[in-house]
């Protein structure tokens, strides 16, 4: 039975998470997968290159051989696994499982915080702290939203946790408590 991308995607980012551990290289890793994920969504042909089954074996590494040269041993390693095993179509994928785990490690969240005006990046970067802070958390990547429509204050989403500090929500709850004394 064939493996779904999510399966391949899991599997993959799981054994590269554990190897980059085995060799105490985690963070160099992440920072690697990173750079190649920015890489192959600026140049796409890379992955259909990478994963084209006409394309020879010989040719794919000499291809593979290019790129690969600036990273680490442990992802250089890992590249060449994907290529010995016809995985690249699902680099994406794999690199976004391998980000997640490293997150949950590291007790890194991600979010965004949806403001009326946009935010600059050191309030972004105040807010981020200090929610990380208030939830046992070592940092926290913030996005930032515009819309204009919850008038004032933020909305900060990050993981399964939402605070809603808008004013459109603080207008709503003083409306209701009105609407209950009548």
């Amino acid at each position: 039975m064939a493996l779904s991308r999510e399966e391949i995607a899991a599997r993959y980012s799981i054994a590269l998470f554990g190897f980059a551990q085995d060799k105490n290289a985690l963070d160099t890793v992440y920072e690697e997968m990173l750079e190649l994920k920015k890489a192959v969504k600026a140049n796409p042909r890379v992955i259909s290159v990478l994963s084209d089954p006409i394309l020879s074996s010989k040719d794919k590494k000499e291809f593979l051989t290019a790129i690969e040269q600036n990273f680490s041993a442990e992802v250089q390693d890992f590249l060449n696994l994907l290529l010995e095993y016809n995985r690249f179509a699902d680099l994406i994928e794999i690199i976004d499982r391998f980000v997640l785990l490293y997150d949950n490690e590291k007790k890194i969240a991600s979010g965004v915080a949806t403001t009326a005006v946009k935010l600059d990046d050191d309030q972004l970067k105040r807010l981020g702290e200090s929610f990380a802070k208030k939830y046992s958390l070592n940092a926290v990547r913030l996005e930032n939203k515009v819309d204009p429509s919850i008038l004032g204050g933020v909305v900060l989403q990050v993981k399964d946790r939402v605070i809603d500090g808008s004013v459109k929500n603080k207008l709503k709850k003083i409306r209701a408590q009105i609407i209950d004394e009548n």
